[in-house]
C-alpha cells in the first residue's frame, strides 16, 4: 500500500477534524506543542546515538530497530497534526475568549506558513524516504534534514498560542 504524501496527510487530517469538532482551541494548542516537542526531542536523541553520543536505551519514541520508520514517517505525522490540531486549534480559540477579528486576521497568514511548511515537509520527506542514510549523514555533522521542519512546527503552534484571549479567561 502506498504511504501518502505530506499534502494529503494534511487534508485527510483537516478531514478528520471535521468529524470530531474541537470544543476549545487553548489545550488542543498546548497539547500539539507538547507532542511535536517531544518528536523533536526524539530526532536529537536519535542524532546522538548515531553519533555514538548515547546508547540505545535513550531512545523514547522508538526503537533502535525502527527509528528509519519513525525517522521517514516523521513528516507525515507534523503534516497530519497541522491540519488536525494547529489550524482547527486555532478557529476554536474563539471559544477560549479570542476575539475573532484576531483570530480572522491571524489564520490567513498561519494558514498559508502552515501550507508552506507543509511543502518543506514533502521536501523532507522525499529526500529521506528512500535512503535513510541521508538524515543518518546529517546527523552524523551535527545537524539534520527534520529538526528545521518540526521546529517551525512548533514556532507556529506557538504563533496560534500567542493570540491572546480576553474574557478574563486565564490560562
Amino acid at each position: 500500500m502506498r504511504k501518502p504524501n505530506c499534502h494529503e496527510s494534511f487534508r485527510k487530517g483537516k478531514l478528520l477534524r471535521l468529524q470530531h469538532p474541537l470544543e476549545n482551541g487553548h489545550y488542543k494548542l498546548v497539547e500539539c506543542r507538547t507532542r511535536l516537542q517531544s518528536c523533536l526531542d526524539e530526532v536529537g536523541r536519535i542524532r546522538a546515538f548515531v553519533r555514538k553520543e548515547a546508547t540505545q536505551w535513550s531512545l523514547m519514541q522508538c526503537t533502535v530497530d525502527d527509528k528509519h520508520t519513525w525517522l521517514k514517517d516523521l513528516p507525515l505525522n507534523v503534516a497530519h497534526r497541522l491540519g488536525y490540531e494547529v489550524l482547527p486549534g486555532l478557529r476554536a480559540l474563539v471559544r477560549d475568549g479570542a476575539a475573532r477579528r484576531d483570530i480572522s486576521i491571524a489564520y490567513p497568514l498561519i494558514e498559508q506558513a502552515a501550507h508552506d511548511l507543509v511543502d518543506r515537509l514533502e521536501s523532507v520527506r522525499v529526500s529521506i524516504r528512500k535512503c535513510i542514510d541521508y538524515e543518518y549523514w546529517h546527523m552524523q555533522q551535527g545537524g539534520s534534514l527534520l529538526e528545521p521542519v518540526v521546529n517551525d512546527a512548533i514556532s507556529l503552534t506557538q504563533r496560534a498560542l500567542a493570540i491572546p484571549r480576553t474574557m478574563g479567561v486565564t490560562f
